[in-house]
């Protein structure tokens, strides 16, 4: 069984269109077949389909009108309790994948299981697959496996924590078994391809094609010796701001040298939702399912080392994020992760690593990870291949300057491993004389009169001042030191003469200043140069 963290999906009355086309679904992509939503009080529905029977073994519990995820009515199972379902498969060979929505103050003990029946319906056994749920936050849990000589499987979910779980939104898919003997003409491969007439064609030129394996000179052959086409050539880079103008209608009209296909309600054009001004269009996501969805048109990522996707989006407080997935060639859909969901609604910058696809000729879909995102909008969308970055920028491990990274790593070698994210770039700042403008943890939050666990406080100027004096008041916490040296921001210093040291010819020129209100030599900030200046003078001495 494999257990994934993917984006969920929606509840809305439009499912009944997305199973009614199955008959049209090519093979090797996901089949929606069925959706359990708790819209409606009851235990859930059983199904009868032609690609699969489905029917609820075991439902302790029952339906609650709310929870932790934004989808209205909830399955609470409170502890000991499970939720189970048989699937029978009606085709010769297929995989089923099911996706829900868990929510819990503390799922420790819960577990999720997919797999061949085993007796009648009974909670999962000790094997299943840990429920890993941050308390009090609405998490995407997917179990996916093939169904087994005898076309059965069960899925079921047991509360074993002492808290109440709540599910929402089970959805079941299908799909047919691969067949990896049949490939694309344009695909490297075992002998031969699915195509007769090419395959005829380029083995004729090259029998070794047909004789022992389609290598990527037989794709060549397709093109090269007018055998056929291999469609349109990938692009290189890939950038899309979408313009300033909210043009009706949709993005993929508008956009068609970048955006292959849209799907679901939408996308549309609008405003920036708050990552620029009102002259800047965005996309915006429809809600409902399928979800409001575009694919890019094919990017060339078999030559890149690393590659990279920035975007700024916008979503509602508390509604899951978009969700980036690369499709390869063959259609093959790999996840590369999704935007998680955030209380305050503003405006973010993101970056994903394209590790998935890098090696590929892939197209990008990004969809609106949630039935109810009406909401989200997108903006400043950009494809990097083997990108570099400065010290004081984010991105993928390391920079372009070999002197900070060393410095940098060398203190967090995350910073090399992982991403050069903004806690790289105040150690950059602070510590490896990286020349950034900013601290990137000063501004955030936080009085910097009060003792705070987190680095950084909200006032700029003074979080700067003190942590150019203690970079441990911007790496790791605002501690008492930090309040202390926050008291004295903006208060002139006793080096008066600049000259790195509090001595002689400071003091000459304190006394020379006796008595005016000479704001550089006025240290107490009591507007005159007098007796405490020359305390706090006389205290810094050499």
């Amino acid at each position: 069984m494999l257990i994934l963290q993917v984006a969920h999906l929606p509840r809305i009355l439009a499912m009944v269109l997305a199973v009614a086309m199955v008959s049209s679904t090519s093979a090797q992509s996901w089949i929606p077949v069925h959706l359990e939503s708790f819209a409606l009080p009851g235990p859930p529905t059983d199904r009868a389909g032609d690609r699969v029977i489905l029917e609820w073994c075991r439902s302790e519990g029952g339906v609650v009108g709310s929870g932790f995820c934004p989808t209205g009515g909830h399955w609470r199972l409170s502890p000991g309790q499970t939720l189970a379902a048989t699937i029978t498969n009606q085709a010769a060979c297929a995989e089923v994948r099911v996706s829900v929505y868990v929510g819990s103050l503390d799922a420790t003990g819960s577990r999720v299981r997919l797999g061949p029946e085993i007796g009648s319906c009974i909670a999962p056994p000790k094997s299943a697959e840990a429920i890993a749920v941050v308390p009090a936050v609405c998490t995407d849990v997917a179990t996916q496996t093939s169904f087994g000589p005898d076309g059965r499987v069960v899925w079921s979910v047991f509360n074993g924590s002492p808290n109440v779980l709540l599910i929402d939104e089970i959805f079941f898919e299908v799909r047919d078994c691969d067949d990896v003997s049949i490939h694309d003409c344009c695909e490297t491969g075992e002998a031969g391809c699915a195509d007769p007439s090419i395959e005829a064609c380029v083995c004729a030129i090259d029998p070794f094609c047909c004789d022992n394996a389609w290598d990527q000179t037989c794709v060549d052959h397709v093109q090269t010796e007018g055998c056929g086409a291999c469609g349109p050539t990938c692009e290189s880079t890939f950038t899309l701001d979408f313009g300033t103008a909210y043009v009706p209608g949709g993005v993929c009209g508008t956009f068609d040298d970048h955006i292959d296909s849209c799907s679901g309600t939408g996308p549309f054009l609008t405003t920036s939702g708050g990552c620029a001004g009102p002259g800047d269009a965005a996309l915006r996501f429809g809600g409902g399912f399928p979800w409001s969805a575009i694919e890019t048109r094919c990017i060339d990522l078999t030559e890149a080392t690393v590659a990279e996707c920035e975007f700024v989006c916008v979503t509602a407080p508390g509604v899951p994020g978009p969700v980036l997935e690369g499709v390869l060639e063959d259609g093959t859909r790999l996840e590369i992760g999704r935007v998680p969901s955030d209380a305050s609604g503003a405006c973010r910058r993101v970056v994903f690593d394209l590790g998935p696809v890098v090696g590929h000729r892939a197209r990008l879909r990004l969809s609106s990870g949630s039935s109810v995102a009406d909401a989200t909008r997108v903006d400043d969308l950009e494809v990097r291949i083997d990108p570099v970055h400065g010290p004081c920028e984010q991105g993928l491990p390391g920079t372009d300057v070999p002197a900070v990274e060393s410095c940098v790593c060398e203190i967090d070698t995350f910073c090399c491993e992982t991403v050069w994210d903004d806690f790289c770039i105040a150690i950059a700042t602070l510590m490896c004389d990286a020349g950034c403008d900013t601290v990137p943890t000063c501004g955030l939050e936080g009085d910097c009169a009060v003792i705070r666990g987190q680095p950084g406080c909200a006032d700029v100027a003074c979080c700067e001042e003190v942590c150019k004096v203690d970079a441990f008041c911007c790496l790791a916490a605002w501690d008492a030191e930090c309040v202390s040296r926050a008291a004295e921001c903006g208060r002139p210093s006793p080096d008066l003469d600049g000259d790195g040291t509090v001595g002689g010819s400071d003091l000459g020129l304190l006394l020379s200043r006796w008595g005016t209100d000479d704001p550089d030599a006025d240290l107490d900030l009591d507007g005159s140069v007098g007796g405490g200046d020359l305390g706090i003078l006389l205290a810094a001495w050499g």
